[in-house]
């Protein structure tokens, strides 16, 4: 699909996390949650891809060295219209595909769908969702499939906080568009430059912007603090065990710990309280009892490991059966 550039917005501390670590470097099953964007973003075949740094820049590109992507750096955060524009000089002159690092639940196939859409009407495009709490959350108001503005929470007033229907963030702008955010201004409470009051810029020029809407929030919106952070990898944990079933894998129980990296053979057998983590990959048919930890392991076919066992950096030779409480450390 090398028909767009891919902006990721990174640059945020993330101030409602109330951590040190950048906001797109806590992890969700193990991996920093933009790793997953940025895998969802390559998985579109872009022309190029960009990430916005800023707070904790060293981590985060540290991290993203080996998506072998670009960096723009956003020096002061004065908002995500603010954060494009950092980025302005990495993209050629393509459409624009706008996404966020700390939406680590979005599938590419929600993003292909997504561009779809657009693509029926080449139009500046935003991604809208309805939560019962929007809270928060910049209010989006429709007519029909057009975007006739979007508020953000600080900004709205009463009647306008009654409103369900919430931007997402992710957006598609034109190339013949682009030129727009530069017309944006940052007459708000917080002072910003929103990227969303392109709608404002797009009226008054006449210009039409598209509402997509999606109807599964929690795969969209953004990891704001620690709660959301919990449902984020308790999702991604059910969505990584319901991937192992469709593949022939056994789970006695969901009260288990398995990260995105893991692989797992046919016919094997999880039982409950197993934490498997790393660059794991476990054969056929092997049964894991319960209370087990695996790290950075290879196990062969035909393994049967008790419960208790310790497994870090080991390679388990097939038909091998481990006792309860066994430590295997390389």
């Amino acid at each position: 699909m090398k028909e767009f550039n891919i902006i990721i917005l990174a640059a945020g501390k993330g101030e409602r996390m109330m951590s040190k670590k950048p906001k797109v470097m806590h992890e969700i099953m193990g991996k920093p949650m933009i790793g997953y964007v940025v895998e969802r973003a390559r998985a579109l075949n872009p022309i190029s891809i960009t990430a916005v740094t800023g707070y904790g820049r060293d981590k985060v590109e540290a991290f993203l060295a080996k998506y072998n992507i670009n960096y723009s750096v956003q020096h002061e955060q004065k908002g995500t219209a603010h954060a494009v524009l950092t980025a302005k000089r990495l993209i050629s002159n393509n459409d624009l595909l706008i996404l966020y690092g700390d939406v680590p639940l979005i599938e590419s196939s929600t993003l292909k769908d997504f561009i779809a859409f657009y693509k029926k009407f080449n139009d500046i495009t935003f991604m809208i969702t309805s939560i019962n709490d929007p809270t928060g959350y910049g209010r989006v108001l429709l007519e029909g499939d057009n975007i006739k503005y979007i508020i953000e929470d600080a900004d709205a007033s009463p009647e306008e906080k009654t409103i369900k229907e919430i931007n997402a963030g992710i957006c598609i702008i034109p190339e013949k568009y682009i030129s727009l955010i530069e017309k944006i201004g940052c007459n708000n409470k917080k002072g910003e430059y929103y990227l969303t009051d392109i709608c404002k810029v797009a009226k008054e020029n006449s210009i039409a912007v598209k509402g997509y809407h999606y109807d599964k929030p929690l795969e969209v919106l953004g990891v704001n603090g620690k709660k959301e952070l919990l449902e984020a990898n308790q999702t991604m944990k059910n969505n990584i065990i319901d991937f192992h079933i469709r593949k022939g894998v056994a789970f006695i129980d969901r009260n288990i710990y398995i990260e995105t990296d893991v692989t797992i053979g046919n016919d094997s057998v999880i039982y409950p309280n197993v934490y498997i983590a790393g660059n794991t990959e476990i054969g056929e048919d092997v049964v894991i009892g319960p209370n087990t930890i695996i790290e950075d392991s290879i196990i062969k076919h035909n393994v049967n490991i008790g419960g208790f066992c310790l497994i870090k950096g080991a390679e388990i030779k097939g038909g091998t059966t481990i006792p309860p409480f066994s430590k295997k450390i390389k």
